[in-house]
């Protein structure tokens, strides 16, 4: 039943819809994240399962492209996936790397969402997540200048309104 599955799921990237499917240049991606969120729930403590779907997974993971958001889509479910399957040996630096070209993009959301990711790949490899330690320092660095800035912001507009407003709006933005 799964290697079925999973077929469906590695056919999706390899073969061509129809145009009504398809999505920037990609055969239905909404089928796709489907199949693979099916993967991660049968994969979900079943040994057997995960270790036949890491080929499938390592394929998807290595020919889909990060260029467009629904191929972004596609891999961040990948990495869900593998991170969520019982039997994550090699696959899971695969899927930290992976992570890591996310937080090299400039879309500070798909930076967000790779850091929130590593959070939790850290308790399964610590040693790969160190591997993208300078990356993930920069993209701290962003997100700290930006939370900075809002805070500037908050002053400058609270600044000629009572203390006790102020102290109010400024509690509500914390």
């Amino acid at each position: 039943m799964h290697g079925g599955i999973g077929e469906s799921s590695k056919g999706c990237c390899e073969q061509s819809y129809a145009p009504e499917y398809d999505i920037s240049g990609i055969a239905d991606p909404f089928l796709h994240i489907r199949l693979l969120r099916l993967l991660r729930v049968l994969g979900h403590e079943d040994a057997d399962a995960s270790d036949s779907m890491n080929d499938i997974l390592a394929q998807v993971a290595t020919k889909t492209e990060s260029n467009k958001n629904a191929r972004n889509a596609i891999l961040y479910e990948c990495v869900e996936t593998i991170m969520s399957i019982e039997d994550v040996s090699g696959i899971c630096v695969l899927a930290i790397n992976i992570l890591g070209r996310f937080l090299s993009k400039r879309d500070n959301n798909i930076r967000y969402v790779a850091l929130n990711m590593l959070m939790k790949a850290v308790s399964i490899d610590d040693q790969a997540v160190q591997r993208h330690r300078a990356t993930i320092l920069e993209c701290v660095k962003v997100f700290f200048s930006f939370i900075s800035r809002q805070l500037d912001m908050c002053v400058l507009k609270l600044r000629n309104l009572p203390i006790q407003s102020a102290f109010s709006s400024f509690n509500y933005f914390m």
